[in-house]
């Protein structure tokens, strides 16, 4: 992962932490600071020899035009470690945060988008607006440093340097979950505002494809079959897979049964293959194909007892009954 600026490190261990617990972390390290009361944050400065108060604060602040400029200077005439030094700066961005809402930083707006995906993959956002807010500050930081002459692909990277997230799995996944939901409006202004930032990337093209494939079928099958022909050499299943989905949802039979064949020789577990069958199946149901669709459940059904992080193995000629299924000519060979 590039490196990441000071704020979206601390918010990486915390999340890191919150998914194992026994990693060997400093406790103020991984301290969610939201919670603490503004009084707690002024005491804690003031062990640092930094005696503040709202006002004075404030007044600094006016002297600044971020949190890490104010914790430089702050800390300009002190002999502090570094990892003093990070303390203070975690105070110090808490109140810029909670104190100064009308002088947001771009750390402090990819800090919030940061804290509402986190919730959204936890399921506890308290507003339905507070990420659609969260994302449009960003594009909007996005589009002014376009405005200064930044290239779109080059703002997005160093943009997201500010956030712990992966941004554009998570731009992915957001947008996949409003074009399930039916979100249409709200799926062409987020598809249409990153469009400059993410164009060419194989995902976001798939994304665009299926919400074409509401309105425009012939269309998002030619997106379909352009991004097959653009990533062939990638050797990517996850991509695959998501693509092979979308083509049974969509019955595209020349299209899907190709990408049958160039996935196969990328299996390499058993959960690869199982994917692949059930897809397989939800696209025989969708053609009515129902003898199609009952071989490849009993393959399936053969293959219940197997683990699914097991290696993939082709001892039982599976791969090659589901070529058959769709009379394909030849199956690639899989090496384990």
């Amino acid at each position: 992962m590039e490196s990441i600026e000071r704020r979206a490190l601390y918010n990486l261990l915390r999340m890191n932490w919150l998914t194992d617990p026994t990693m060997t972390v400093e406790p103020w390290q991984i301290e969610d600071y939201r919670l603490l009361p503004t009084p707690i944050l002024f005491e804690r400065l003031l062990k640092f020899s930094i005696t503040l108060d709202k006002t004075s604060f404030l007044a600094y602040a006016d002297e600044s035009d971020s949190p890490e400029d104010l914790t430089d200077l702050l800390t300009s005439d002190l002999e502090l470690k570094t990892d003093q030094e990070d303390q203070i700066y975690l105070l110090v961005f808490e109140l810029w945060r909670r104190l100064l809402p009308e002088k947001p930083s771009l750390s402090i707006l990819c800090n919030d988008l940061d804290y509402q995906i986190y919730l959204y993959d936890q399921g506890e956002l308290p507003n339905t607006t507070d990420l659609p807010d969260a994302l449009n500050n960003f594009i909007m930081v996005l589009k002014e440093n376009i405005d200064e002459g930044i290239e779109a692909k080059e703002a997005f990277r160093l943009i997201s340097t500010y956030c712990a997230h992966d941004l554009e799995s998570f731009i992915y996944d957001f947008i996949s979950d409003q074009i399930d939901e039916d979100n249409d409006s709200y799926v062409h202004d987020l598809l249409d505002d990153f469009s400059p930032f993410l164009s060419g990337n194989k995902w976001f093209e798939l994304l665009r494809a299926r919400f074409l494939g509401h309105s425009n079928l012939k269309v998002a099958h030619k997106i379909s079959s352009e991004i097959i022909e653009n990533n062939l050499d990638e050797k990517d299943i996850e991509f695959n897979i998501e693509l092979m989905a979308f083509l049974a949802e969509t019955a595209e039979s020349h299209a899907f049964k190709n990408l049958i064949r160039e996935t196969a020789p990328l299996i390499r577990t058993e959960e690869d293959f199982q994917d692949i069958l059930h897809i397989c199946a939800d696209y025989c149901h969708r053609l009515d194909e129902e003898d199609e669709e009952k071989a490849i459940d009993a393959i399936l059904q053969k293959r219940t007892h197997i683990p699914l992080e097991k290696a993939f193995e082709r001892t039982n000629d599976d791969l090659d009954d589901l070529f058959n299924i769709f009379e394909i000519q030849a199956g690639p060979k899989v090496k384990n």
